[in-house]
C-alpha cells in the first residue's frame, strides 16, 4: 500500500485501500533482460465533470526489454551531403527505418549494475492506464444513450428570464435577427 501511495503521490489518483498486484516473468537473453507480466491497482480519481470520486481498476500489461547501460557512441556524418541531410530517397528510407526501430525500441530500456529495479517502470505502466477524462458511471451511460446529462448544480434555470450580460447584447440581437429570418 505504501508503494502505491508513493507511486500516485504526484497525481490525483489515490489508492482505494486494496493491495496492488504484480505478476512478472523475468528471463535473460544474452546480456538483455526481458520482463513480461501484468500490474494492477485499485484507485479513486475525481470525475472530470463533477469532481465526485470515481473508482478505477487499473490493469497494465508489462513488457520490457532491458539492456545493460553503457556508453553510447554517436557516429559523426562522413560526407557533406550526409551532414546536410542527404538525398530525399535516403531520408525517406531513414524515416521508415526509424519508425521500425522506434516501435521496437518502445519496450527497450537500460539498467545499471547487477540488479534490475522495476519500481519506476511499473509506476509508469500504471500511470499510463489512468483515464484522461474519468466520468462517473451514470454520466458515461447518459452519454452513450443520448440522455440528458445531469448538471452538478441541479436543473438549468429558465434562460429567458435571465438578464443578458450587456457585453453579449450585440450577439443576442444578431441571434434574434437570424431566428426571425428562419421563420419567414
Amino acid at each position: 500500500m505504501a508503494w502505491l501511495e508513493t507511486a500516485f503521490s504526484e497525481t490525483e489518483a489515490r489508492p482505494r485501500g486494496v493491495p496492488g498486484r504484480l505478476t512478472v516473468t523475468v528471463g535473460k537473453s544474452g546480456r538483455d533482460v526481458m520482463v513480461r507480466g501484468r500490474a494492477g491497482a485499485a484507485v479513486t480519481v475525481p470525475c472530470a465533470r463533477t469532481l465526485d470520486p470515481v473508482d478505477v481498476d487499473l490493469d497494465a500489461e508489462v513488457f520490457l526489454l532491458l539492456s545493460p547501460a553503457g556508453p553510447r557512441i554517436e557516429r559523426a556524418p562522413r560526407s557533406r551531403k550526409e551532414r546536410q541531410g542527404g538525398h530525399k530517397k535516403q531520408r525517406s528510407a531513414e524515416k521508415v527505418d526509424a519508425h521500425a526501430e522506434s516501435s521496437l525500441d518502445a519496450a527497450r530500456d537500460a539498467f545499471d549494475g547487477e540488479e534490475v529495479v522495476l519500481d519506476d517502470f511499473i509506476r509508469e505502466f500504471l500511470l499510463l492506464e489512468l483515464p484522461m477524462f474519468p466520468l462517473r458511471p451514470d454520466l458515461r451511460s447518459a452519454e452513450t444513450t443520448g440522455m440528458a446529462v445531469p448538471s452538478p448544480a441541479g436543473p438549468e434555470p429558465d434562460l429567458a428570464h435571465k438578464s443578458i450580460d450587456p457585453r453579449l447584447a450585440p450577439l443576442a440581437q444578431i441571434a434574434s435577427r437570424l431566428s426571425e429570418k428562419k421563420r419567414q
